[in-house]
């Protein structure tokens, strides 16, 4: 492979005539090349360099999407890559109207892409929040006190905004409008931003699949009410909007730290009634219950409240609970680890497995493996010494089981690395014992009996 100096050293050594020539050979092979000089050393007016950075793009697109028109897996970072390129080669750019219009084209191209690549790898999402990031800081460079120049800057990026194609992808219309905001200390910008998104609210009041879209934007209209308004403009936004997850849960905070603990429990509890379909917002809203009644010394409240959360499978809940009962807390314990025993909820699983391994449980541990000889595995080593044969056995079993499963050298490696862990527990002797009846039982296995014979 030829060094990076020998092209140079080559190059060097050629006249002017002949790397012009060489460049207009490859720059006729190559539109995307081509365009990108034309981008990056023709000076013309803003039209004109806008123009030929839309021919850039064109040709970046054309080069990578093949005759299927998509892009495929393999080719969607190169594509990304060269966008960025783009991006590159105008940022710091002295003209900031200039700058932005390049960062909006490559924005828009960016979210078209998705429809037109393969983006398993994220390289697309990468491409749109890197254009997203140099909007932000382009507005972040302008200076405060040329009102032109920001207006200007603000009614382009609202304008984008209603761009058709964020339909969908309304996460990148929300940032727009996020960056929008940072023009509001401007009355008549500021007014213009909160008309624009009461107007897309109201346009999205009858669609259910844009309550979180929506929701973003009310955030939005909340900053500028809390930057810019009356607290009591602010709580009223608050309450008008109680029915959104955002404003429940701020109105609950603030409750908490103005010690209304009784008001946080109400609202807690109005959003347990009106979240019951939503299993992890009704959790949520217990546990604001619960900060509450802990505030309150409200033990009776606060025990069952603990019991509930636990059961539902929030294991933090325990060790509160366990202080909170009076009695023996031997005969507390067995009965918390019946009830998750028989909870048919894989949240209360989890709870219980936790639970025996923290109290290191070994007389549960091994109720359990009995029932689940798959778990054996993680719980061998510390039920060996107390349930050594018993222990040995399920292990046993479980590999003949595994290997009677087994059909492919993936499988059977896996089956291998048992082995090789079961050695620990048991002994060199009974894994040789394994090793020559799974040597006998699949003879006619070539692929199995390899692995097999690479255990030591």
């Amino acid at each position: 492979m030829v060094r990076q100096s020998e092209i140079e050293e080559v190059l060097n050594s050629l006249s002017k005539e002949e790397l012009i020539r060489i460049i207009s050979q490859v720059a006729e092979q190559d539109d995307a090349f081509k365009n990108g000089l034309l981008v990056k050393y023709v000076k013309g007016d803003h039209a004109q360099q806008i123009q030929s950075c839309k021919k850039l793009i064109d040709s970046i697109v054309k080069k990578y999407v093949g005759r299927e028109g998509f892009i495929p897996y393999r080719e969607t970072y190169g594509f990304a890559t060269e966008m960025l390129k783009l991006l590159e080669d105008t940022n710091g750019a002295q003209d900031e109207t200039l700058a932005l219009e390049i960062a909006l084209l490559v924005l828009a191209e960016g979210v078209a892409a998705y429809q037109y690549a393969d983006d398993s790898d994220g390289d697309v999402g990468m491409l749109v929040e890197e254009a997203l990031e140099q909007i932000r800081e382009i507005a972040g460079s302008l200076d405060r006190q040329d009102v032109s120049a920001r207006e200007i800057f603000f009614n382009r990026l609202l304008t984008m905004s209603k761009s058709g194609i964020f339909h969908g992808w309304e996460d990148y219309q929300t940032a727009l409008f996020h960056i929008c905001a940072e023009f509001a200390d401007a009355e008549n910008l500021r007014e213009q931003l909160k008309a624009s998104i009461e107007n897309h609210i109201a346009s999205n009041a009858n669609n259910q699949y844009q309550k979180y879209s929506n929701e973003a934007l009310l955030q939005i209209l909340f900053q500028l009410i809390q930057d810019y308004g009356s607290k009591e403009e602010a709580g009223k936004f608050v309450q008008d909007h109680l029915h959104f997850t955002y404003f429940r849960d701020w109105a609950i905070r603030k409750s908490i730290e103005k010690r209304n603990y009784r008001r946080a429990i109400e609202l807690a509890e109005e959003g347990e009634q009106q979240d019951r379909q939503l299993p992890g917002l009704i959790s949520k809203w217990k546990a604001a219950r619960y900060e509450a009644y802990k505030k309150l010394s409200l033990k009776q409240e606060q025990g069952q409240l603990a019991k509930e959360l636990l059961l539902g499978g929030d294991y933090a809940y325990y060790h509160d609970l366990e202080s909170l009962f009076e009695g023996d807390k031997e005969e507390f314990y067995r009965g918390i680890i019946a009830e998750l025993r028989k909870s048919e909820n894989w949240r209360a699983r989890g709870v219980y497995l936790k639970l025996i391994s923290d109290k290191n449980d070994l007389e549960e541990m091994m109720a359990y493996v009995r029932a689940n000889p798959s778990a054996i595995e993680e719980y061998a080593p510390r039920l060996s010494a107390d349930y050594r044969e018993e222990t040995e056995q399920i292990y046993s079993d479980h590999i003949y089981n595994a290997a009677g499963a087994s059909s492919n050298r993936k499988e059977y490696q896996r089956v291998c690395a048992m082995l090789k862990r079961y050695k620990k527990i048991a002994g060199q002797a009974s894994q040789s014992e394994i090793l020559l009846q799974l040597k006998t039982q699949y003879n006619r296995r070539p692929a199995f009996l390899d692995e097999l014979a690479k255990i030591k």
